[in-house]
């Protein structure tokens, strides 16, 4: 969600000021209880109401990394990959997908067949070539 404007959170606090409940304040204007309240401490002790960017971290994945880990273990899990990098499997799945990284289904094996055993079947080049039958 984004931030409330700065002119919106100036009226509220003015409403606030010429002697009206927070609570009526929150009502008027459509916010929670706890936003005005929020904005009344935040002007009190900074004197104003802009709103500061929060920083973010760079990228916890190193790219090259991560890239010659997928290319030296094709099949790994999302899962495995976040133990080897010690972050979370939602990291390397956003990571792979910012590098552009998709897993490409064999189109032989039924979505069933797959769910059913890890790694059932492998085909191969040759495989390709040959016609297959999996009933």
């Amino acid at each position: 969600m984004n931030a409330y404007s700065t002119d919106l959170r100036a009226r509220v606090i003015e409403y606030v000021e010429n002697g009206h409940t927070q609570r009526e304040s929150a009502a008027r204007f459509g916010v929670s209880d706890r936003t005005v309240w929020a904005w009344v401490k935040l002007k009190r002790e900074t004197g104003s109401l802009k709103v500061e960017a929060v920083p973010r971290s760079p990228h916890k994945l190193p790219n090259e990394e991560l890239l010659s880990y997928v290319r030296a273990h094709p099949d790994a899990y999302l899962k495995e990959i976040a133990e080897h990098f010690s972050c979370g499997i939602s990291s390397v799945h956003d990571a792979l997908k910012r590098l552009g990284v998709t897993y490409k289904k064999t189109p032989f094996v039924s979505r069933k067949k797959r769910r059913k055993t890890k790694n059932l079947y492998r085909f191969h080049k040759d495989v390709s070539e040959k016609s297959v039958s999996l009933g």
